[in-house]
């Protein structure tokens, strides 16, 4: 069951939060966890094999690991051989899917993946001992919130806060809040540039205004759907007492790939940073080897998202683009604070095109289909415009400006200025009723789906 789903929000949710606040503190976290399997496995039981496997796996490593630590080849030995099993598991179950057998695939499957790695590794460096109760460690990697599309925790983050956190009014309603913007950004938002993007693939020969109108749709819809996946498990973190970092940090307003990749997913990158790239590589000193393992780490990120070749491929692409600009100081000359204007302003453009090229891996079926993408973006073939790119362009040339406002600064400052007069500090007492009305539409929206999206589209 996703978040966004209706079933979720009217019937389980509500309840959910009755009971969490109403049990005594010592039952909540085991509460917790019999959520995450309620959740996981609505629908289809068969989904939670393979998760509560990898949990089982995960605590009986740790354990080991914990009294192996004296023994450093062989704890070396065990953490790799744990790490090639999942990643060889994760591997088999989505090629299952690809095959159209895969009805125990179980959604999330990288994000709990990750975690699990996470706190073994963190195990085999000290930074946390291995638990002995296996409700933290289940509740740690299995946590219903964060296993469709994070953020990630470290264990230790985690740790604190699994015996003291708030649960009080203050922290209910201020989770709320962030779960509705979360939800109206995944349902509102991804789901209408979604639908925009599933109609101008459908076009064969695209222009090159049909080609950028798709790649702009993709952008949005994925960027949304991560983003509104990512905020709601921080809104129902927040009303569990529990405090996840951010995500998302307005990646689409960035003077470089470094600064863009930086935004994007930020504790995905954060995580192979620690965990792979400055723990197994860090002995290396020559540049052509560290740049070499930056290639490397993003291709590995790039697999993280997909096993196509094409997610591969985008990963490297990154990579070689952060090395590029490593070299060549452009991540430092098109900064703001240090770039003049016309520099930055060409560090926006060129990062632009940049991202919008890149995502065209990402959605393309394989390379063939992204080259004649490439192609027509630049306007090789089939002209500059033609009536299918023109009609939607027209038609939604306000909701994508719309959707590249919000997903800037531009929002936030705005709103954090505004704020601060008195007509603003006025309208923030409106703020509950703006997210009543906001949680009333995006039900609205869930209940009819693509027909509400072609009204609101039509307003």
């Amino acid at each position: 069951m996703y978040l966004s789903s209706f079933t979720f929000i009217v019937l389980i949710l509500p309840v959910m939060l009755s009971a969490y606040y109403l049990i005594p503190v010592k039952w909540k976290n085991g509460f917790l966890l019999c959520c995450s399997i309620l959740v996981y496995g609505w629908g289809n039981p068969f989904r939670l094999l393979y998760p509560l496997a990898c949990i089982f796996y995960d605590y009986g490593i740790g354990l080991l690991l914990e009294r192996m630590q004296k023994r450093k080849r062989l704890s070396v030995a065990i953490l790799a051989f744990s790490a090639l099993v999942q990643i060889a598991s994760m591997t088999m179950l989505r090629a299952m899917v690809q095959g159209r057998t895969g009805f125990l695939f179980p959604f999330g499957i990288a994000v709990y993946m990750l975690q699990g790695l996470g706190y073994l590794i963190g195990i085999y460096r000290r930074r946390h001992m291995a638990s002995v109760k296996f409700v933290n460690v289940a509740l740690y990697v299995f946590m219903f919130p964060i296993v469709y599309a994070g953020p990630l925790i470290t264990y230790l983050e985690y740790e604190e806060q699994l015996s003291k956190r708030p649960c009080n009014i203050i922290q209910l309603s201020s989770g709320l809040e962030l779960f509705v913007r979360g939800l109206a950004e995944k349902v509102i938002l991804a789901d209408t540039f979604g639908y925009i993007f599933r109609e101008l693939r459908q076009t064969g020969q695209m222009s090159m205004l049909t080609a950028w109108l798709t790649t702009l749709s993709f952008s949005m819809y994925i960027y949304f759907e991560l983003l509104g996946y990512s905020e709601m498990a921080r809104g129902l973190g927040k009303c569990f007492g529990f405090q996840f970092p951010k995500n998302f940090s307005h990646p689409f307003f960035t003077s470089s790939i470094t600064a863009f990749l930086q935004s994007w997913n930020i504790t995905l990158l954060l995580w192979f940073q620690t965990n792979f790239r400055y723990f197994l590589f860090s002995r290396f000193e020559k540049k052509w080897q560290k740049y070499g393992f930056l290639i490397l780490t993003w291709a590995l990120i790039g697999a993280w998202y997909g096993i196509e070749i094409q997610f591969m491929l985008w990963g490297i692409c990154m990579g070689i683009l952060l090395s590029i600009e490593q070299i060549a100081g452009l991540d430092r000359l098109f900064m703001e604070e240090n770039a003049r204007k016309k520099r930055y302003v060409f560090g926006l453009i060129y990062t632009a095109i940049l991202q919008q090229f890149s995502f065209v891996l990402l959605f393309a079926d394989n390379l063939t289909e992204a080259g004649a993408i490439w192609k027509s973006m630049l306007s090789f073939g089939n002209g500059i415009a033609d009536q299918t790119g023109f009609y939607f362009f027209t038609s939604y040339i306000a909701l994508l400006l719309l959707g590249l406002y919000v997903a800037t600064d531009l929002f936030q400052n705005i709103t954090e200025r505004i704020s601060v007069t008195p007509i603003g500090q006025k309208l923030a007492e409106c703020k509950p009723l703006v997210h009543g009305l906001l949680f009333l539409f995006c039900l609205a929206s869930m209940l009819y789906g693509e027909r509400m999206t072609e009204l609101w589209l039509k307003i």
